[in-house]
């Protein structure tokens, strides 16, 4: 065990948030040397790769390249009217906080399974009980990579950085951060909030926790190419960047959610970018007894806060180990937002962000505060429940199309807060109530030509006008005007025959008017003609 611990901690495995510098890495090793050109149209970026030395890298979805490219160049670039500004491929490295302490090894030391204290405050079991797992809900983590574990199942990636194509870890902290959003529920090691997402892993920083700006967009980059749902970046810098900014806002753009830690500098210390960004959700650290963590940066920009002390999760070489920082606590977010992800399939970015509002323990000052954000992340079984009723009658409303049971459905639905999910329930109750609308109509269209009565040509007159215009209610109304004309003709038959019978005042008139009126469905026009009878027979 000496062996094993000596070894853990030569590795330098930091759990904290990653800090962006300007500044070398201490031991001289210089990383994505260059800079990013982005640019405003076609003529500047291709101006960006004629001057340059070389290119190392042109993006999809951002108007940006990466290049290398002398002083002189550079000021060039930054002169051109086509292009909107240059930045430095800045070196960024991994900010000092705890180490890993590593819970298994290959000795046989090691539990089937872990106590996570970390999952009782977020109530994970009820979003689990209500069947929720995340499930077809992609989820991005731009990390080190992450290594191949029992406890996870890896749908994809790549690697950003130079020295390997592989997203494989060669680090520990990606695969930590994995397990917290997608370890299996495999009653062995530890359970993830979210088993059921599909989990991709953008290795973007190398084996000692460092890397480059261009591989940071790199990695948002190939999320927007690859529709992701959440990007988890447990990663930050107190340094602005203004092409860092661009490129996680036009990710949220496409609606994509971007999770992010606010940084491991302490209470009372700004939050790190990209989480101070407003398109990305910052999140800062509670420990165990629901208080913030000390090491926890805070501030106006924390949107969520999460457990984020002595949290165990999957590690290198099939081993678990537990550790503290901001960056634990980010995940937690993601694999929440991707429990609503499914609850709510159909909702924006924005509109999630406003459901895990409605999730969360108001921790800290009423509303939202500096420490906390809106307050800790919490499942709210009755929300999901108020939802899953309306969804179950909207389904038997759709099975049944009974009017009863579509009214009923509304009503659930009714009380449903403002989501693009209610939305979409409501439109699904229209389609329905549009269906027995159209039933109906032509049900009441068929009685009318069987009885011809006014009341059934009124009742279907009724039905078709909540129709809306198109082929079918055209057709029902041409079949009911044949209705009315036939019941028309009929009536003005009968009439004829009764005014000749008040004129001429003989048996056989009179029996003809009888006759011809007694035909007549019933209504006001057979009342009337049968009163101009009666009076013929009373003279």
């Amino acid at each position: 065990m000496t062996k094993l611990w000596k070894t853990a901690a030569s590795v330098m495995l930091f759990l904290g948030v990653f800090a962006m510098s300007s500044r070398v890495h201490a031991e001289g090793q210089q990383h994505g040397s260059g800079v990013i050109v982005v640019y405003k149209n076609k003529s500047g970026q291709e101006t960006a790769l004629e001057k340059s030395e070389s290119v190392d890298h042109q993006y999809k979805h951002i108007p940006a390249v990466a290049v290398t490219a002398d002083k002189e160049t550079v000021q060039d670039l930054k002169d051109d009217p086509d292009i909107l500004y240059v930045e430095k491929n800045v070196s960024f490295t991994a900010a000092d906080s705890t180490e890993f302490k590593v819970l298994s090894d290959e000795t046989g030391e090691d539990s089937d399974s872990f106590e996570q204290w970390n999952l009782k405050p977020i109530q994970a079991e009820k979003a689990w009980s209500a069947g929720l797992t995340g499930k077809n809900v992609k989820v991005a983590v731009i990390d080190t990579g992450i290594s191949a574990h029992d406890e996870l199942t890896v749908s994809g990636g790549t690697s950003t950085v130079s020295y390997t194509s592989s997203y494989s870890d060669d680090n520990g902290h990606g695969t930590h951060v994995a397990g917290i959003i997608g370890a299996k529920h495999n009653d062995y090691g530890i359970d993830g909030i979210a088993p059921g997402v599909q989990l991709y892993a953008i290795k973007a920083l190398d084996q000692n926790g460092t890397g480059d700006l261009e591989s940071i967009l790199k990695g948002i980059d190939w999320s927007i190419e690859h529709g992701v749902n959440v990007i988890n970046m447990s990663l930050g810098t107190s340094t602005d960047s203004q092409i860092l900014h661009d490129a996680v806002d036009k990710a949220y753009q496409k609606g994509i959610l971007l999770v992010a830690a606010s940084g491991n500098d302490g209470n009372g210390h700004p939050v790190d970018y990209p989480a101070a960004y407003s398109s990305v959700i910052a999140v800062s650290a509670t420990d165990e007894e629901n208080g913030i963590a000390g090491f926890s940066n805070t501030g106006a920009e924390v949107e969520f806060s999460a457990p984020g002390t002595s949290i165990i999760s999957t590690y290198l070489h099939q081993q678990f180990a537990a550790g503290s920082g901001t960056s634990q606590a980010t995940p937690h977010v993601t694999g929440m937002l991707a429990l609503l992800k499914q609850l709510y399939p159909n909702e924006t970015s924005a509109g999630l962000r406003q459901q895990l509002q409605q999730n969360v323990n108001d921790l800290g000052d009423a509303g939202r505060d500096q420490l906390f954000g809106y307050g800790l992340i919490q499942y709210k079984e009755t929300q999901s429940a108020a939802l899953a009723a309306a969804r179950k009658a909207v389904e038997n409303a759709e099975k049944t199309k009974l009017q009863s049971d579509i009214d009923a459905a509304r009503k659930l639905v009714g009380k449903l807060p403002d989501t693009s999910e209610k939305n979409e329930l409501q439109k699904r109750l229209d389609n329905v109530q549009s269906e027995r609308n159209l039933a109906d109509a032509k049900r009441k269209v068929s009685l009318a030509e069987k009885y011809k009565t006014e009341k059934s040509v009124g009742e279907a007159q009724s039905a078709i006008n909540k129709l809306p215009g198109g082929i079918a209610k055209t057709n029902l109304q041409k079949r009911l005007d044949n209705v009315k004309r036939y019941m028309a003709k009929a009536i003005d038959k009968a009439a004829e025959k009764v005014t000749k019978a008040e004129k001429k005042k003989n048996k056989t008139n009179l029996k003809d008017a009888e006759k011809a009126v007694s035909q007549l469905p019933s209504g006001s026009a057979k009342t009337k003609l049968m009163k101009r009878l009666n009076a013929i027979k009373v003279k």
